[in-house]
């Protein structure tokens, strides 16, 4: 895994965990050296998606919404590599935008997509009672219910604690030294304690 696969790992953990600040630092990292390189097998799209929540949860807003603006063009030619990724992420870019239709539409086609992915599902039910269509927004909300019931989710702030410390074990370098940084600063979050490293 190279230097920036790692740390795009690193800034999914620390979105997970709700570390805003080091996510946003971690992300603006990350894209400072992509920008450089010709061509990266790097999500961009989910690049730059991560490192707009990492900024409107910030209070970086004007930011926050360029970076989602970028996010959304870039899902919405990319839809041939992963179409239900693209079309759920891109929605929500597109709902954080505003464009709550084109995100119903995305949303839509992310369910058709995958139906056993329960994230969809919920999301097309916040899309569509924001364009008045209450009767689909309960419909997507009992599937959300049904498909979570049989699966449950894991515990977000534990699953970026384990690629934190998996990005660990596959680093080297300055990229282990910045992560060790990372993990003796949240070490004793009480948020984390109770998962297991």
């Amino acid at each position: 895994m190279d230097e920036t696969e790692t740390l795009y790992k690193v800034a999914e953990s620390m979105l997970c965990m709700m570390k805003w600040n080091y996510c946003e630092e971690t992300y603006r990292m990350l894209i400072n050296m992509v920008s450089n390189k010709r061509s990266t097998d790097l999500n961009l799209a989910g690049l730059w998606h991560g490192y707009a929540i990492c900024l409107e949860r910030t209070g970086k807003k004007e930011e926050s919404i360029k970076a989602y603006r970028i996010a959304l063009e870039l899902y919405l030619n990319n839809f041939d590599k992963d179409k239900r990724k693209s079309y759920l992420w891109g929605g929500w870019c597109a709902f954080k935008l505003g464009k709550y239709d084109l995100s119903y539409r995305l949303f839509e086609k992310a369910v058709k997509e995958d139906p056993g992915y329960a994230y969809s599902w919920l999301s097309l039910s916040m899309a569509s009672n924001k364009i008045g269509n209450k009767k689909r927004g309960k419909e997507a909300l009992e599937n959300y219910y049904k498909i979570v019931k049989l699966s449950p989710y894991k515990k977000r702030e534990c699953e970026g604690k384990l690629m934190l410390y998996q990005a660990y074990g596959e680093s080297n370098g300055w990229v282990k030294d910045y992560i060790e940084k990372l993990i003796n600063k949240i070490k004793d979050d009480p948020s984390l304690i109770a998962c297991r490293d």
